[in-house]
């Protein structure tokens, strides 16, 4: 179990001695946002002692680490670090603090260079948290001119949220290329003052580092599929796994989604029963695969099938606002009923400049709007 430990800050004069880069990865990216805490994730080059410091100024900050067991977790290169204890609706500051471990045996250890970041500001939602604007990517496949394309207009927008939903990360060959693919959406979308909502497409389950992926993520739960409230606003995420059936060759019997799948039908029965989703203003659904098609010939995989068969029931009664896809690489909207799904649908372009869907949702108390740009 990982948790965080506070206590005061070490003195920022001695934290000059090497650049940010030269120790860390990229840029610290926040996870599993909550009313009172938020998960600081980041990744080292090396061994690292490492601490986040965070205070409602830059100036009287305190200290918090990641502990398992009453250890200081040095032994890896991924780090995430929970700050509990918040206060709802307050804007903080923060930065990471690391000093390389060169020799780390049970009687000697010995360390070198220190440094820190610069610090970075974010800002908590409050429970009654009613105006908000969150932004919905999808199939952006790590193709770079698609991603500066959409990153060039979210400072005009200044979401407090962003949602990575599907095929954002393709097919991860091992745990560095990984990291370089986070980081790839971290820097430019600004993922060190919002959280991004990582949401698994089919491809992020492809290639031989898919299954690692999930150790530079967090989510409710800890499961890839999950619930949180953005305020009085509830959000689901459900996680359609591949788009073809387990027998498929290529997958060498490695997966099972259909279990997977079932597993998410008894997630939905308790979500959509719990007071925060039937107390929510506004729910609103996102997952990767369409469950319903204009055109069968546009799900040649039968993709949305088995989910449409053990989900549909459930969320039909929901009685969700609108739902989130991806994974077509065509821009679409399904109004509700339209071919037979139970609430409105915005489905994402694909990965080329101007074919790139740029959802803009935007809640204001009783009322929502969805806006396009295309990219």
């Amino acid at each position: 179990m990982i948790i965080a430990a506070m206590g005061l800050c070490f003195c920022a004069g001695t934290l000059s001695a090497a650049q940010p880069q030269d120790i860390l990865w990229g840029l610290p990216y926040l996870q599993n946002m909550t009313t009172d805490g938020v998960t600081v994730m980041y990744q080292s080059r090396g061994s690292v002692r490492s601490w986040v410091e965070i205070g409602t100024d830059s100036l009287h900050t305190q200290k918090y680490r990641q502990l398992r067991g009453g250890q200081e977790v040095v032994h890896d290169l991924e780090h995430r670090v929970r700050l509990d204890g918040l206060q709802p609706g307050q804007t903080y500051y923060y930065r990471v603090c690391a000093q390389e471990i060169t020799k780390n045996q049970s009687y000697s250890k010995t360390f070198g260079r220190s440094t820190a970041t610069p610090f970075y500001r974010f800002t908590l939602p409050a429970d009654t948290t009613r105006h908000f604007t969150a932004i919905i990517l999808n199939d952006l496949h790590g193709v770079q001119a698609v991603i500066n394309s959409v990153a060039a207009c979210l400072d005009s927008i200044q979401p407090d949220l962003i949602f990575l939903n599907g095929d954002c990360l393709s097919e991860p060959a091992d745990r560095s290329q990984a990291i370089r693919m986070v980081q790839g959406l971290v820097v430019p979308f600004h993922g060190e003052q919002r959280p991004l909502v990582f949401i698994r497409g089919n491809h992020e389950i492809r290639n031989a580092y898919s299954s690692g992926m999930t150790s530079l993520m967090e989510w409710p739960g800890g499961e890839t599929y999950h619930a949180f409230s953005w305020g009085r606003t509830r959000f689901v995420v459900l996680d359609c796994g591949e788009d073809k059936p387990d027998s498929t060759w290529v997958y060498y019997g490695l997966n099972d989604f259909s279990g997977f799948r079932q597993d998410q039908v008894g997630f939905l029965q308790q979500e959509t029963r719990s007071r925060a989703f039937r107390r929510a203003d506004h729910r609103f659904l996102l997952h990767h695969i369409p469950l319903w098609f204009d055109n069968e010939a546009n799900d040649p995989g039968g993709a949305s099938a088995p989910c449409r068969a053990l989900w549909s029931e459930l969320l039909t009664r929901a009685g969700f606002d609108c739902a989130f896809n991806g994974h077509t690489h065509r821009h679409q909207f399904y109004a509700k009923g339209q071919h037979g799904n139970p609430y409105p649908m915005y489905i994402g372009g694909g990965p080329s400049v101007g074919h790139a869907s740029v959802y803009v949702l935007r809640v204001r108390g009783n009322e929502y709007s969805v806006d396009t740009i295309l990219r």
